[in-house]
C-alpha cells in the first residue's frame, strides 16, 4: 500500500476488527503509558503461524497488566513484568511478537500509518467524547 487512500481504505475494511483496534490505541493514544524494558532480549517461539503455544488474540485481552497505572499491574514488580513480557512474546510466531512488541514501544513500523490517518477512520478511537 503506497498511496494514502489505500491506507484509508485499508483502515476502513478493518474497521471492525476489535484486535486491530486494541494495537492501534495501544499504539497511538498518548494517555497509554506502556511498560516496556530497555534491555529486552527474547527469542519467539519458531513454529509455523498457528502452531504456536500462544497468538495475539489469546494476549492482546491480557495487555493491561503491562499498561502503567492500570490496575491489573498494581503491585507488580518491574523483574515479574520483565518475566511475563518475555513468557509473551516468546510464545508467540515472530511476526506477532514483533507487532507486539511495536505496540508496546508506540512505534508500528508500518510506513505512512500515522495519528491522523488512524484518526480519521477511527474517531473514537481514544478521544473522549
Amino acid at each position: 500500500m503506497k498511496s494514502r487512500k489505500d491506507k484509508l481504505a485499508f483502515l476502513k475494511e478493518h474497521k471492525d476488527n476489535n484486535m486491530f483496534k486494541v494495537i492501534l490505541q495501544g499504539t497511538f493514544d498518548p494517555n497509554i503509558k506502556w511498560y516496556m524494558p530497555k534491555d529486552l532480549s527474547y527469542t519467539p517461539d519458531a513454529a509455523p503461524m498457528g502452531l504456536n503455544p500462544s497468538n495475539l488474540h489469546m494476549e492482546l485481552p491480557k495487555c493491561t497488566v503491562f499498561a502503567k497505572g492500570h490496575y491489573k499491574g498494581k503491585g507488580v514488580s518491574d523483574k515479574r513484568l520483565k518475566e511475563l513480557l518475555l513468557q509473551v512474546l516468546e510464545s508467540m510466531h515472530p511476526a506477532e511478537s514483533m507487532l507486539y512488541e511495536q505496540m508496546l514501544k508506540k512505534k508500528l513500523k508500518i510506513k505512512g500509518l500515522t495519528e491522523s490517518l488512524v484518526l480519521e477512520v477511527f474517531p473514537d478511537l481514544y478521544r473522549e467524547v
